[in-house]
């Protein structure tokens, strides 16, 4: 029988509950195969964009940035929607210790039977730096607490002992047992090349959450491969993935154009990297070099470089960081990707940003789901 994509959706996690649950809730009945939580403290919108007349999604949601607490969610989450898998898109180990994260996910996977997916990053500054954290050794951090979490998973509840440049552990001891024997499978947002290799020696699954062309992708997970044969590790249970960004509408440039007249939209273009502007001729109004959504924190930037960004933006621009047009057009972009072998992808639809909600786009994104989940992988 020949393998199909499997689909899942990045949920918002923010007030009111009932339109999340609500939501969560249309999801499992439109046969999603897992539901993924932000972890996040601030939103990637300024709140100068937002509020009615301004985004069609503020008169359902009122603040951008009123988060729930992600772990807190996804129990609820276990106990009410069974049969997909739960996890984060992403977390990171700033706010949280390694044992923290380690233990909250071997919970989790009790709850969901097995059925947890420990997503991670190297973090975003917004979540970061506006709380006093120093936003620094961002890999460096995430490798020692990916080694820190396999060592305690690994320990057998024996005491064990860590000697890193950021935590140190002396006979820790780690006795949750793990669901069937087995740890939680830990997907790491991996883009640039050391991160790649990262997600190579550690990682059971690869979730980048930017716009990979087919042939960018798989050149990712060919360097991922690379990393993991240098140290001899099995990938036979790897799952590469990908969390995309949607705009759906009536075809693609005019879904684009359609999402750049909304300024919450003209300003996360700012989230896109200073070469990707480059690539289209443009400057970014935070730098050539600017990182991109990892660097950007929101409520830093002038109204007037948020004015300015939406002026620049072009439709080409934010076509190369969003999947946006009809339910054909994702489709036959997705399918590029699933052939050279993404097997997982989850959406996360910012289209209601721009059009709101209505039943017309509830059932376009049915469809979407339904014929992703149709289309087949590289075996």
């Amino acid at each position: 029988m020949k393998s199909t994509l499997s689909v899942g959706v990045e949920t918002n996690c923010a007030a009111p509950m009932s339109l999340e649950r609500a939501s969560m809730r249309m999801y499992q009945l439109l046969g999603v195969d897992s539901l993924f939580v932000p972890d996040h403290y601030l939103s990637f919108v300024p709140r100068s964009v937002w509020g009615p007349g301004l985004t069609p999604a503020a008169d359902m949601v009122p603040s951008p940035d009123a988060y729930f607490d992600p772990f807190v969610m996804m129990g609820m989450m276990a106990a009410r929607y069974r049969g997909v898998r739960i996890g984060t898109g992403v977390t990171e180990p700033f706010r949280r210790h390694p044992m923290t994260l380690a233990q909250a996910f071997v919970t989790l996977d009790h709850l969901t039977k097995g059925k947890a997916v420990f997503g991670i990053g190297n973090g975003e500054r917004e979540n970061v730096e506006p709380y006093g954290i120093p936003f620094v050794k961002r890999v460096g951090r995430l490798e020692e607490a990916l080694k820190i979490i396999r060592l305690l998973w690994e320990s057998g509840g024996e005491p064990v002992d860590f000697d890193g440049k950021i935590w140190k552990l002396k006979n820790a001891l780690f006795a949750t047992p793990l669901y069937n024997g087995k740890p939680p499978p830990i997907w790491i947002a991996s883009h640039a090349p050391r991160m790649l290799g990262l997600t190579g020696r550690y990682g059971d699954g690869w979730y980048p959450t930017r716009k990979f062309s087919a042939e960018e992708y798989a050149a990712g997970l060919a360097r991922i491969h690379e990393a993991a044969a240098e140290i001899g590790r099995d990938m036979s249970h790897f799952e590469p993935a990908m969390q995309i960004q949607i705009i759906l509408g009536k075809d693609r440039r005019s879904a684009i154009e359609g999402a750049l007249k909304v300024p919450a939209t003209g300003a996360m273009s700012l989230l896109l990297p200073g070469p990707l502007w480059k690539k289209h001729g443009l400057e970014h109004p935070l730098g050539g070099d600017f990182e991109g959504f990892p660097e950007f924190v929101p409520e830093s930037v002038p109204p007037e470089i948020l004015e300015k960004a939406g002026k620049l933006a072009t439709p080409e621009l934010l076509s190369d960081g969003v999947f946006a047009g009809s339910v054909d057009e994702v489709v036959e972009e997705v399918a590029a990707i699933a052939k050279v072998g993404m097997r997982h992808v989850v959406l996360w639809n910012i289209g209601p940003l721009a059009f709101g909600a209505g039943p017309r786009e509830v059932l376009q994104f049915a469809s979407l789901i339904r014929r992703l989940r149709k289309l087949p992988v590289a075996s």
